[in-house]
């Protein structure tokens, strides 16, 4: 196996992307933004939404343990 020498972000290459920034100090290019996800909660009923998903949850995983507890083992 050949030995690792130095970081391997000295030779990434990002061109003028990284470096480019106009006359008044912002970047050249529109800044980037992650696009919201389908299921994201907002709003007032975010909290009862969530509460409503945990203990869901929890019933499911009850019925299970007891699925587990009564199933006899072979």
């Amino acid at each position: 196996m050949k030995g690792f020498e130095g970081s391997l972000a000295l030779k990434l290459d990002f061109g003028e992307l990284a470096t480019k920034v106009t006359s008044t100090g912002g970047r050249g290019r529109a800044a980037l933004h992650l696009a919201p996800g389908s299921g994201r909660l907002t709003g007032p009923d975010k909290y009862r939404v969530l509460e409503h998903r945990r203990r869901q949850a929890q019933i499911s995983a009850r019925r299970l343990l007891d699925v587990m507890e009564t199933e006899p083992r072979s």
